[in-house]
């Protein structure tokens, strides 16, 4: 499907471009959301008419959201929520909830403008973009912890306290394999019992199946059976 475009689109193309999409992606995406129109011929008359005044629109949002990321009061996001030893959120962090954070703090945005091509599972300190016009961006520093304390924890050290990244070895934090090393301790203290236990069992069971054994055991019952008489 034709379209012009209404505005920049990552990848796509600059404002007042003719440009050929999927249907689907022009009906359900950037047809409803203003960003672009059939290419019919009104269309291409209508806009070739009003292409000055377009631009200059374009202009005057792009310095709006310039001034914006230029006055902005605040680098990181930070968002608290539960999690295991080993770094699993109960539950995740999803665009919206970053959206609701930022709008929070004094930026009033859609989950829509947060750039988040993946669902946050984990404690978590990295970047995270912000879109606020199709050609401007703002960085930003998303801190995921389980506490405010762990929270300026991570700010400082600029790392999660439970790294996401894939090294080969052991990425949990120091804290989280002291408690793993201390659980798998007890574990083993417990196997070791168990198996102590089943050795001890099966000692006895053997020695009640000997012969002298048994004579012995004989010998003790019929001692008990006179003494009773």
């Amino acid at each position: 499907m034709n379209i012009i475009l209404l505005e920049r689109i990552e990848k796509l193309g600059q404002i007042g471009d003719l440009v050929s999409v999927k249907s689907g992606y022009a009906r359900n995406f950037l047809l409803p959301q203003g960003k672009a129109v059939f290419a019919s011929k009104e269309n291409i008359k209508m806009f070739e008419d009003k292409k000055a005044q377009l631009e200059g629109e374009n202009i005057e949002r792009k310095k709006e959201a310039q001034n914006l990321v230029n006055n902005l009061n605040f680098k990181e996001i930070t968002i608290i929520r539960a999690a295991s030893e080993s770094g699993q959120l109960y539950g995740s962090v999803s665009a919206k909830d970053i959206a609701q954070e930022v709008t929070n703090l004094g930026l009033s945005v859609n989950k829509s403008q947060i750039v988040l091509n993946k669902t946050l599972k984990t404690l978590s300190f990295e970047d995270v973009s912000i879109k606020l016009h199709p050609e401007v961006y703002v960085k930003l520093k998303l801190n995921i912890a389980r506490s405010t304390e762990e929270a300026k924890e991570q700010s400082k050290s600029g790392k999660a306290i439970i790294t996401t990244e894939i090294t080969g070895g052991d990425i949990r934090s120091e804290r989280a394999q002291k408690d793993a090393r201390r659980f798998e301790k007890k574990n083993d203290d417990k196997k070791l019992d168990a198996a102590q236990d089943e050795v001890l069992k099966s000692e006895i069971s053997d020695n009640s199946k000997k012969p002298e054994n048994k004579d012995l055991n004989k010998n003790k019952t019929e001692k008990e059976n006179k003494e009773k008489v």
